[in-house]
């Protein structure tokens, strides 16, 4: 099989458990009073590992490109969901609900961010026990 193919189907095996993994949390997360807490859920945990991912596993366990593109590609880019967030924001705003509306899109923009950054930090820090621990041997 030809390299595009293995890698199509590794992307293909992330994005199978990703999309399970976000079911499953629309399952345990159901919304409530309107409020979609598994798509805020999915997003932001998405937005605080992708970092971690790249920035720590990716270096600390030299993952190769084609298990970054697994776990990155695949596997997160199916869990967390864009157009989710817009269909969920777009039935908020049908439904007049203004003020959930206003909270949703601000947690879920800004909270990502953030939680982006805290994952980028975790990552760091992670790094650097790690170097504090080689060069402690």
């Amino acid at each position: 099989m030809k390299e595009r193919g293995k890698i199509f189907l590794l992307v293909l095996l992330g994005a199978f458990i990703g999309s399970d993994l976000r079911y499953l949390e629309s399952l345990i997360f159901k919304a409530s009073n309107g409020f979609p807490w598994g798509t805020l859920i999915a997003n932001l945990t998405g937005a605080f590992f992708m970092p971690f991912l790249i920035h720590y596993l990716q270096d600390r366990y030299n993952l190769s490109p084609k298990t970054i593109l697994t776990l990155s590609t695949g596997l997160l880019g199916s869990y967390t969901t864009f157009s989710t967030f817009i269909a969920d924001s777009y039935r908020l705003y049908q439904n007049g609900s203004w003020f959930l509306l206003a909270i949703y899109l601000f947690v879920t923009i800004v909270g990502g961010f953030v939680v982006a950054l805290l994952g980028n930090y975790w990552a760091a820090s992670r790094a650097f026990i790690d170097y504090a621990k080689r060069e402690r041997n």
